[in-house]
This record gives structure tokens, C-alpha cells and sequence, in this order.
């Protein structure tokens, strides 16, 4: 289905807010980063790189041998890779998905806690542009799309590398995929976002309204 993006906002501290505004310093840090860093459900997703979840309603189960029938609770169970390759930029996108009314936008102050600052991304193609070409010249493969959130205690199927667990909804995810065959950050530079870009100060994200004007369409 395809969705039309409005804007795109990067979430940090000011410095590395500033880095990317003025040097456009991509920094795609590991899926094992994400899997194992403890910060309240922020960044870290235990959830990250899953392969499958798996739901079973209670029932009663006999053992051979024995004239009884046993209960047994709902069991949940996640099936994950020892370890899962690749990185993940992120990015927070406006969008028909996340909004279908672009006039609905209200942005969840739960995204405060992800730093003091934010770059409000407005030529989108450019930026896309930028960050393909960057990749493509460091000979390194990538996906990018919406993150799609699933209810973990009632899934039963395959979890892909675009999906979180719905409590993360409110992060309306975009994400860049990068393969590597290595457990290490990513670090590219697509130059000054000045000229597509502003910098805003995260309270001031609360304040933001949008129009409704063409948006950006990105087939996904």
C-alpha cells in the first residue's frame, strides 16, 4: 500500500543534532544494540530481530500412563536468532500511516525522553537521494519502510525486521535496513542538511501543526 510522507524528524541530543544538521552524520547503530540496551523501553526492544512469536490459549493436556488430565496456562515464546546482523537508522515519520488526517497530528510526548532536540526533514526526496547514493557508494545493501506494530501477547506467525511491538506505535517508525556482516555501527555523511532542513527544539515539536498540501509520495 502506498502512503504519503509529510516530514520526517530525527530525535536527539544537541550535539549529535547539530552533527547531523551541519555534516549529515547518519549513525546506524546494531540490531544486537537494540536487542540488549536497558533504557525503560526507549531505544531497546527485547522484541528486536525476533523471528516468531508464539501465542497458545490455556487447555488441558493428559500424559500417557496416567488417568488425569493436567490445565496449562496461555504460553507465550519468542524465537530469535542467536544473534541478529545488520543496523537500523530511524527516523520519525508524519505520514498517512501514522496520521491519516495530517490535521490530526498530535506528537505523543512520550518521544520527549528521545533527547532535547530535533532536525524537521522537509525535502524528503533529496534526503532519501543523499542517504541511497551514500550507501550504494560504501557498497552496502539496504531496505527502508514503515514499521508496522503487532499486539505480542496474541500474534502466533513470523516477525519480520519491520515490525515492533505495539507498545512502540507512538515512535511512528520509519527505518532504513542495512546488511553487515559485522556486529558495528554504521557511520555515513551525506553533507549540510541546511538548505532542506531546520532545527527544532523538542518542546517546540509539541507546538507543530501541519497543512494540508501536497505531500511527498513514497510508494512502500
Amino acid at each position: 500500500m502506498q502512503h504519503t510522507i509529510k516530514l520526517f524528524l530525527k530525535l536527539g541530543s544537541e550535539e549529535n543534532i547539530l552533527d547531523l544538521f551541519e555534516n549529515g552524520t547518519i549513525y546506524m547503530n546494531t540490531i544486537e544494540y537494540f536487542r540488549k540496551v536497558e533504557d525503560e523501553e526507549l531505544r531497546g526492544d527485547k522484541y528486536e530481530g525476533v523471528s516468531k512469536v508464539i501465542n497458545s490459549l490455556p487447555g488441558t493436556f493428559k500424559i500417557p500412563g496416567i488417568d488425569r488430565e493436567f490445565n496449562y496456562v496461555k504460553v507465550h515464546l519468542k524465537e530469535s536468532y542467536k544473534e541478529v546482523l545488520g543496523n537500523i537508522y530511524s527516523l520519525y515519520a508524519i505520514s498517512s500511516k501514522g496520521f491519516p488526517n495530517p490535521l490530526d497530528f498530535k506528537f505523543d510526548e512520550r518521544n520527549l525522553r528521545f533527547g532535547t532536540h530535533g532536525v524537521m526533514i522537509k525535502d524528503l526526496p533529496l534526503f532519501f537521494n543523499k542517504i541511497e547514493n551514500e550507501l550504494k557508494k560504501n557498497n552496502l545493501k539496504f531496505s527502508h519502510g514503515f514499521v508496522d506494530y503487532y499486539d505480542k501477547e496474541e500474534v502466533s506467525r513470523e516477525i519480520t525486521l519491520f515490525e515492533k511491538p505495539l507498545e512502540f506505535e507512538h515512535q511512528k517508525e520509519f527505518r532504513f535496513y542495512v546488511e553487515n556482516d559485522k556486529i558495528k555501527p554504521i557511520k555515513i555523511q551525506i553533507g549540510s542538511m541546511k538548505d532542506y532542513a531546520e532545527i527544532l527544539k523538542i518542546e517546540d515539536i509539541l507546538e507543530l501543526k501541519l497543512e494540508v498540501k501536497s505531500f511527498f509520495q513514497k510508494a512502500l
